[in-house]
Parts: C-alpha cells; sequence; structure tokens
C-alpha cells in the first residue's frame, strides 16, 4: 500500500493531485485515494513506489517549472 502525507494532496475540479519530481521539475499528476487520517492519504492509483512528491506545494509550484530538494 503506497500513502503520501496530506501536506502534497491538492484539489483540481473534483480530483485530487499531487505534484511529483520528474527531472528536476514538477508533474502534476492525478491520484485516487483511500482512506485517509487527516496526516497520510492511502493511495490506490496515479503514483509508483519510490516517486517524490511535494510537500505542501503552494502557488509558488507549477506545472513544468524546475524545482530542488530542500
Amino acid at each position: 500500500m503506497l500513502q503520501v502525507p496530506a501536506g502534497a494532496l491538492f484539489r483540481t475540479g473534483d480530483r485530487f493531485a499531487v505534484y511529483v519530481v520528474e527531472k528536476g521539475r514538477a508533474k502534476s499528476r492525478t491520484v485516487e485515494i483511500g482512506r485517509r487520517n487527516g496526516l497520510a492519504a492511502q493511495l490506490l492509483s496515479g503514483l509508483n513506489e519510490g516517486e517524490t512528491v511535494i510537500l505542501h506545494p503552494g502557488d509558488t509550484v507549477a506545472e513544468g517549472k524546475k524545482v530542488r530538494a530542500r
């Protein structure tokens, strides 16, 4: 079972999404979530094990924008 921190999720329309890091750039990915507990959410689809998600993406993160780890 995969899970992500709840702070990585954001709404896009009526669905949830996360930003993953691909080749140093932010890439929006729609995900299907299962159970949530306020701290984390179970992922049913949309993300693969080992992919890096951006926590609390905020307004400065956008599709294709360069990102780096802090």
